[in-house]
């Protein structure tokens, strides 16, 4: 949805916008081919790798000195909400949630049950690894993760055999985390409980559905007037916080576990673009299976 997405984002040409997830730059690529001569792009990634090519990507634009339009960023995209002199100047925030292509296909990264390498799964090279997760945590919370972040039925067996394998052998592979879902899921179900698994650790891993909360709801507040949130989700639960959010500051009464402020005094900041998610045609999947599951949703400042 890249042409979808980047026509809902830009309104000015001249305006500051921020890539959150710049991942290969197929995005950035397209919003400097957009933006006019004043206009600033920031590209966020917790992946270095991913900043490291695009600087690759963008060498000619980052050789302009003076006249480069943008800035390669890696972290979070949670620091877009504390960038120093562009409070209320934002045009807009592109997000494109999940894992990228280019890491489920790198085999040393850990994100596929399809190829056997460590259980690492962290975007960025620092903080907790999925291996010291699943073999540290207690086994109620193995089951939570599974139950909550990847809406797995079958989570309380699963997180009972990684309990019990580890006690014999700290799981180190993702061979041995797929070993346990094998043995605890019924062979027709087994594809779908894989990717919900892998996918739920990695949500832990690397905290990512309460960086996708602090930053649309600290995000907000820096938006120009008329400037416009892009989120691209690949997971319900990112959906449905995603929705909330836009309705919770849009003024419209959402379910208690997800209103992170108190709507009864609260003036709308923000109107809904998109009343039903935007979802790639059968073309797109065509081209690329994995846009199967996205959703698009936008929200303007006002």
């Amino acid at each position: 949805m890249l042409e979808k997405a980047v026509g809902y984002l830009i309104t000015d040409i001249n305006g500051i916008y921020i890539d959150g997830t710049a991942g290969g730059g197929g995005h950035s690529e397209e919003i400097l081919r957009r933006l006019g001569q004043g206009g600033k792009l920031f590209a966020f990634d917790k992946d270095s790798e991913a900043i490291t090519f695009c600087e690759k990507r963008f060498a000619a634009e980052l050789e302009k000195g003076a006249e480069c339009r943008l800035t390669l960023l890696n972290g979070s995209y949670t620091l877009a909400c504390s960038i120093e002199g562009i409070g209320g100047k934002i045009r807009g925030l592109l997000l494109d949630l999940g894992v990228s292509s280019r890491q489920l296909d790198s085999r040393e990264r850990g994100f596929s049950y399809r190829e056997n390498a460590r259980l690492d799964m962290r975007f960025a090279g620092e903080g907790t690894t999925a291996e010291a997760l699943l073999n540290t945590a207690k086994e109620e919370y193995i089951e939570k993760i599974l139950r909550q972040w990847g809406e797995e039925p079958f989570a309380r067996t699963i997180a009972r055999c990684i309990a019990k394998k580890r006690r014999a052998a700290a799981l180190r592979t993702t061979f041995d985390l797929k070993d346990c879902v094998e043995e605890s899921v019924p062979g027709k179900l087994l594809q779908r409980s894989l990717s919900r698994v892998f996918q739920a650790i990695r949500i832990a891993t690397n905290d990512e559905l309460t960086e996708l909360e602090s930053t649309l709801n600290g995000i907000v507040p820096l938006l120009a007037q008329g400037a416009r949130l892009v989120i691209i989700s690949y997971h319900s639960l990112e959906d449905r916080i995603v929705k909330n959010i836009f309705r919770t500051n849009a003024g419209i009464n959402v379910n208690e576990r997800f209103t992170l402020m108190n709507t009864a005094n609260h003036v709308p900041s923000l109107t809904i673009l998109t009343k039903k998610p935007i979802i790639p045609d059968e073309e797109e999947i065509k081209i690329n299976i994995r846009a199967r599951s996205a959703k698009m949703r936008v929200a303007e400042r006002i």
